[in-house]
């Protein structure tokens, strides 16, 4: 058997190369709702998820090769308003309806996030620390729609979730609400720093080459990433601080400002009723003694 030389065989890769790249692409999402949800919603969503399929595969340099089946239904989910599970013939996405409009469209990007993620670490054999994943698909979430996951006014909750230490979900649902929160303000000012959907693609590419995670972030900040979180960390907890002052501040100062209040109208009438009496005196002297009766050196 005559064997290829090496200008068929890169002929070859490259005609296989452009065949998965076109079969993945081509790769739909069904997209279906539940029983009693407005089937307008999935027109919607399948809109959002070819402006999203797109992006994504640019930023993790590959589509996923399995079908993503994606439902809107309704319900409380609680701080996810989504989930995500990889299957080994499939992806599983159940997308919360959410008001305003521009959540729900968040929530989408943040889910199919998590597709992307889920192929590239099949394809790679990287794993992925929960706090890239959900920091990775928070961000973008809140690029392509709103995301509202403000971080609270409770210093004490703020320091005891440190996100990088989290190897599975917080158990409970303050706490899991303060985790989305803190890893979507941790990758906004990451990406503040350096354009995260331009630099994402070396961040990987320097994982795949053997980088760990925080060496791959280092790299694209510029600056060693533990000492860069350790900043951003004591900042965001000023703020925190600040916040929970102002907001018990309010709330005693209040009643004390009040109570001031009530005093000085106390203290202004009765000095009041006083110069009444005062003058009450004078008149009765006057009619007594008359009207020069301080004059009079007899009057003791």
């Amino acid at each position: 058997m005559r064997s290829l030389s090496s200008s068929q065989k890169t002929i070859l890769v490259v005609i296989f190369e452009l065949f998965l790249a076109v079969s993945a692409f081509s790769i739909p999402v069904y997209v279906s709702v539940q029983n009693g949800v407005n089937a307008s919603y999935a027109t919607e969503v399948r809109v959002w998820n070819d402006e999203f399929w797109d992006s994504l595969g640019r930023m993790w340099g590959l589509f996923p090769t399995r079908p993503v089946y994606m439902m809107i239904a309704k319900g409380k989910f609680g701080p996810e308003m989504g989930f995500t599970i990889s299957y080994p013939d499939s992806f599983r996405v159940l997308i919360e309806i959410n008001y305003p409009i521009s959540e729900m469209r968040a929530t989408v990007a943040h889910e199919l996030m998590h597709v992307f993620q889920f192929a590239w670490i099949k394809r790679y054999r990287k794993m992925m620390p929960l706090w890239i994943m959900e920091g990775l698909a928070t961000w973008y979430g809140g690029k392509e729609g709103t995301y509202t996951s403000p971080i609270g006014g409770n210093p004490f909750l703020f320091w005891s979730v440190d996100v990088l230490k989290y190897r599975e979900y917080p158990s409970t649902e303050e706490s899991k609400g303060e985790y989305y929160s803190e890893v979507y303000a941790l990758f906004n000012a990451i990406n503040e720093r350096t354009d995260l959907e331009k630099k994402l693609p070396i961040l990987l590419n320097d994982v795949r080459k053997g980088d760990t995670w925080q060496e791959a972030f280092s790299n694209i900040l510029g600056e060693n990433f533990n000492e860069f979180y350790n900043r951003w960390r004591k900042h965001i907890l000023l703020v925190v601080i600040v916040k929970f002052a102002s907001f018990w501040a309010l709330w005693m100062g209040l009643p004390i400002f009040l109570l001031v209040i009530l005093f000085i109208k106390y203290f202004h009438h009765r000095g009041i009723d006083d110069v009444k009496i005062a003058d009450n005196d004078v008149e009765n002297l006057e009619k007594l003694y008359g009207k020069d009766y301080w004059k009079d050196n007899n009057y003791k």
